[in-house]
């Protein structure tokens, strides 16, 4: 096995001249902001967050043994690779036992969160009781500048004689809070590693910022069968894939519309144009030549492209009227 051997440095870090005393301070400032501001808890979590499909279980603040993802987070994993010393020591990599400092010391990862963003659950890989930590740095810094305050801290448990793994899952309270990334911060991800502990991996479960709407200022009409150039008429399950023009977006809020309706009724699904067909319906209707409109909410392809399909006769007509980035 091959040790590979560092020696690039992270600068502006923390120091292990931050006392105990202070670092709780720190900890329990920052705690006590975020919950001013808000923060999601287990409880809150289904009514406030944009990806509410689910409730989140009940949370444990203590570490156990790798957990299952929570439905309703996203995830990042960082690699072993990504994690640096804190210092001009060196850095010890390994493809077996991942990173690890030389001598003890703190290794160090950015986290890449976008602003908004609530950790509830921390994974690591790892080998001996490495400690994890969470710290903050204001991107406008006082002067003189400091050091990024810690807030986040857990030592993980004690691993069985190898590489092991252990997951945290965030509390709404005290030490155990959900960390929220906040605006005006960078944040990193570091292990406190005595000898013989290594990183193999960090996943950070989180739930993403809020959606924000955007009103469509444009021609409002993207699509109308009755016209020459896109028609013809839909026909018994027929399939055409549409471009709203919203290229970047993640969801659309469009007014579907269908006209001249088959005779028994049917339905129109509208869904994004990357997947086949869900089995979804967006509009409803229950006899021949009726008129029936419905404000539809639609996930779109990485393009701004939707498929629309439907099980019956009937012209269609989409309106677009705004778009979630």
């Amino acid at each position: 096995m091959t040790d590979h051997l560092n020696t690039e440095n992270s600068t502006d870090v923390p120091t292990d001249s931050v006392s105990r005393r202070n670092l709780l301070l720190g900890m329990g400032a920052v705690a006590g902001a975020a919950a001013g501001a808000g923060l999601l808890t287990s409880e809150t979590f289904a009514a406030s967050s944009s990806l509410a499909r689910t409730t989140l279980p009940a949370f444990h603040p203590h570490p156990e043994v790798l957990a299952a993802q929570i439905p309703g987070l996203t995830y990042l994993t960082i690699d072993a690779q990504q994690f640096w010393p804190s210092t001009a020591t060196q850095r010890v990599y390994q493809d077996t036992t991942g990173s690890q400092p030389n001598p003890n010391d703190r290794l160090w990862a950015g986290l890449p969160l976008p602003v908004g963003s609530v950790i509830y659950q921390i994974s690591v890989g790892y080998q001996t009781q490495p400690i994890i930590e969470i710290s903050r740095r204001k991107i406008t810094q006082p002067n003189p500048a400091t050091a990024p305050i810690q807030v986040y801290q857990k030592s993980l448990p004690l691993s069985p004689g190898g590489p092991t793994s252990s997951t945290v899952n965030l509390t709404g309270t005290g030490a155990e809070a959900p960390v929220l990334i906040e605006a005006d911060s960078s944040y990193t991800i570091s292990a406190f590693c005595t000898a013989g502990s290594s990183i193999f991996n960090v996943q950070i479960g989180y739930v993403p910022p809020t959606q924000s709407f955007v009103p469509f200022t444009g021609t409002p009409r993207v699509f109308d069968s009755r016209l020459a150039a896109n028609g013809p008429k839909f026909t018994i399950n027929d399939e055409r894939t549409i471009d709203l023009g919203i290229a970047g977006a993640r969801t659309a809020i469009i007014n579907l519309t269908v006209t001249e309706t088959g005779a028994g009724g049917g339905f129109v699904a509208v869904f994004p144009a990357n997947i086949p067909y869900p089995g979804n319906s967006s509009i409803n209707w229950t006899a021949a030549d009726q008129n029936v409109a419905n404000g539809v909410i639609t996930s779109v392809d990485a393009t701004g492209k939707i498929k629309v399909r439907a099980n019956n006769a009937t012209h269609i007509v989409i309106d677009r009227i705004g778009f979630m980035i």
